[in-house]
């Protein structure tokens, strides 16, 4: 009988039980280990924390103050597990790729720029300046020099050797069935045998509404493929992260690496690259940046992000012991060490995080909802 039972082995999952291990609880995760189809081991990295919003709301401010525990959490990680995640506060440069996306985009900009004057818009000789002339004019650009990245692969490891150390028992190569809620425990059917726990944690991402089929939650989470690639450029003098408004985007990573991202398929849960996603990629990133052209691919992947309507996560509890953490589409990397404090010291209170009743996973009027 463990006391938290974690259903989930991304970032989000393993940022839990990492916090939730500074306790004597017994902590548990499952992992389903299906290879190529951990989101969190693929994903890009960007800490897009002013990114991805264009109003001020909790998500939003979740999102800032979990950006700002990187610099700490890449020290303590390396510290720990002598596994450097990477981290760069190198900037990002969004880019308006078409004439009707300058609109949301120039509204994005004042919203930022109201909070952050460090958010500035670029004209084209301030784009060729800040990138060494390496990306090419744009109907419209915005330079947000505080967003940073990190390696998710690497910290992805990093997690999951801080979890061995602190000796987190996980169940490898099991699938869950079905959870039932016994006299004050939960009975988790697995592919390979009958687990117990006081609390269960459901945070497997794109799959998390089928691990809950018995619960029918109101907001389904459904999965989104992304394809990506790797390419390796030695002549390329890039530091800034370049996010197009039509999703692609290009990731500098070490050394003289960039990591090309990503298609967007929603309901699509298959494994590997198509033909079809790696040339979108290739023609927008080689767009905008020409010299990519030139650099040699030496690895291309996907992964499949959990999408939720509004793109507003899933973060409630929705029977006395079982919660569900979900539904984080692009920003699981960013979200996750805020995440993993906020809900191990729930867990630890039983008391809500007062900002978190945004994600509930109704919408409906309080009292309808489990707290």
């Amino acid at each position: 009988m463990h006391d938290v039972l974690i259903i989930g082995s991304g970032v989000i999952g393993m940022s839990i039980a990492r916090n939730l291990s500074q306790s004597q609880m017994d902590i548990a995760i499952v992992d389903r280990d299906i290879p190529g189809k951990h989101a969190s081991y693929k994903a890009g990295g960007m800490l897009g924390a002013q990114n991805e919003f264009t109003e001020d709301n909790d998500l939003f401010r979740l999102a800032l103050e979990s950006r700002s525990l990187f610099p700490k959490l890449c020290e303590t990680l390396q510290d720990e597990t002598g596994i450097d995640i990477q981290y760069q506060a190198s900037g990002l440069i969004k880019i308006a790729n078409r004439p009707e996306d300058i609109e949301s985009l120039r509204k994005q900009y004042h919203f930022l720029n109201s909070l952050d004057d460090s958010v500035v818009e670029l004209s084209d000789s301030d784009l060729i300046h800040l990138t060494n002339g390496s990306v090419t004019s744009s109907e419209m650009a915005i330079y947000i020099p505080h967003d940073g990245q990190i390696n998710a692969n690497h910290y992805t490891k990093a997690l999951f050797k801080s979890l061995q150390q602190r000796h987190i028992k996980r169940y490898f190569n099991t699938e869950v069935t079905r959870i039932e809620h016994l006299n004050g425990y939960y009975q988790v059917e697995t592919s390979n045998d009958s687990l117990y726990a006081k609390k269960v944690i459901v945070a497997g991402g794109a799959w998390s509404s089928q691990l809950l089929k018995d619960y029918h939650l109101p907001r389904e989470v459904v999965g989104v493929k992304g394809e990506v690639l790797l390419i390796e450029n030695d002549n390329l003098d890039l530091k800034e992260t370049v996010f197009m408004t039509n999703g692609c985007y290009i990731v500098p990573k070490q050394p003289n690496r960039f990591l090309i991202g990503a298609t967007s398929e929603f309901d699509n849960y298959s494994v590997g690259n198509t033909n079809e996603g790696v040339s979108w990629l290739h023609q927008y990133a080689n767009e905008r940046i020409p010299e990519l052209a030139q650099g040699k691919v030496i690895k291309q992947w996907s992964g499949v992000r959990p999408y939720t309507e509004g793109e507003v996560p899933i973060m409630d509890r929705i029977d006395d012991g079982l919660y569900v953490i979900t539904g984080h589409y692009r920003n699981g990397i960013l979200l996750s060490p805020i995440i993993g404090r906020d809900i191990a010291n729930w867990l630890f209170t039983g008391v809500k995080p007062r900002n978190y009743e945004s994600f509930n996973v109704s919408r409906r009027s309080n009292h309808e909802v489990y707290h």
